[in-house]
């Protein structure tokens, strides 16, 4: 039904990022894995994987490359993945966890691995990271990157520097044609999706997007192609929201942890990436039926979510006649 869905793995992350706090829930995640609801979940994730059959998963975590069997769960997962699997990770771990990494079991043609960059300026990386040893981090890149997996990365529109990171991601790499590169309109999982960032930069990211990024490394396979374009134009020209994509059609499902305890967790779900976060349904593990999701898209109540899209804030307030 859905053409991609999203899952958030419960394994604890060693990253430190200041746009994401998902490592304060370090913590709760162990003990959701020590008591058998971290996998009460990722059971659930199979079944609705199973149920849905869609073209492209993505999973996020925490850190899932550090769950144990993460290999044989990939595997699991692709049987009924149509095309791809996008596994994200932050390459933030010591290079002797990266050796014990439980790899075991990898569908390689399937999975891509996944990486949102925070900048590739060391001064940038260590202040956004607070302190993971920038070298570390390349030197993860290209042990990781030498597997027969495909990979990807993400290099953030509204950065002052975008042409520079890219050059300097290609002089440190050397990515051959396993790697794919694309933009993404920014990354801050901040309570209000980074709105005042969003405003901030908002002229020189429409302009981007009307003109295109200049410069770009010839040598990189890039995709220029911006989700969320759609929406924006639209709402530029008044339609309020009616020619997003998301709204037309079942394209994505994405799941992410809310609440946990010894017995059951709490996943939040929607059905659209550029709802602020508290717009989302509730699905309680042991409790829920997954035909519930079915019926909360079919029903469009979330159409009214569309009004605190955070897409709106990249429109420019009108100005009033003189």
């Amino acid at each position: 039904m859905f053409s991609s869905l999203r899952i958030q793995i419960i394994q604890p992350c060693t990253a430190r990022c200041k746009w994401c706090g998902t490592y304060k829930k370090n913590p709760l995640f162990r003990k959701l894995q020590e008591r058998g609801v971290a996998d009460q979940v990722h059971d659930f994730y199979l079944d609705a994987v199973a149920r849905f059959q869609p073209e492209s998963l993505y999973v996020s975590g925490g850190e899932p490359l550090l769950l144990k069997g993460i290999g044989t769960y990939m595997a699991q997962l692709a049987k009924h993945v149509s095309r791809r699997i996008f596994l994200f990770t932050s390459f933030q771990f010591s290079a002797q966890v990266r050796e014990r990494l439980d790899l075991e079991g990898m569908p390689w043609d399937k999975v891509i691995l996944t990486h949102t960059t925070a900048g590739f300026d060391e001064e940038e990386w260590l202040d956004m990271t607070q302190g993971f040893p920038f070298d570390l981090y390349i030197d993860n890149i290209r042990k990781l990157g030498a597997l027969p997996w495909r990979k990807q990365f993400k290099f953030i529109l509204n950065h002052e520097f975008l042409q520079t990171e890219m050059s300097r991601f290609g002089r440190l790499i050397s990515p051959d044609s396993s790697y794919h590169l694309s933009l993404k309109l920014m990354n801050n999982q901040a309570g209000d999706f980074g709105a005042k960032e969003i405003k901030k930069t908002r002229e020189a990211v429409l302009d981007l997007l009307e003109n295109g990024v200049q410069d770009l490394p010839k040598e990189l396979s890039i995709e220029t192609k911006i989700t969320g374009e759609e929406a924006i134009e639209g709402f530029i020209a008044g339609d309020k929201g009616a020619s997003c994509p998301y709204r037309n059609g079942p394209l994505e499902l994405r799941f992410a942890f809310h609440r946990g305890n010894e017995k059951s967790a709490k996943l939040k779900y929607r059905f659209c990436p550029h709802f602020p976060p508290s717009k989302h349904y509730i699905f309680k593990t042991g409790r829920d039926n997954i035909d519930d999701i079915v019926v909360a898209y079919k029903l469009k109540k979330w159409h009214s979510w569309c009004a605190k899209c955070r897409l709106k804030l990249y429109v420019p307030k009108k100005k009033a006649n003189p």
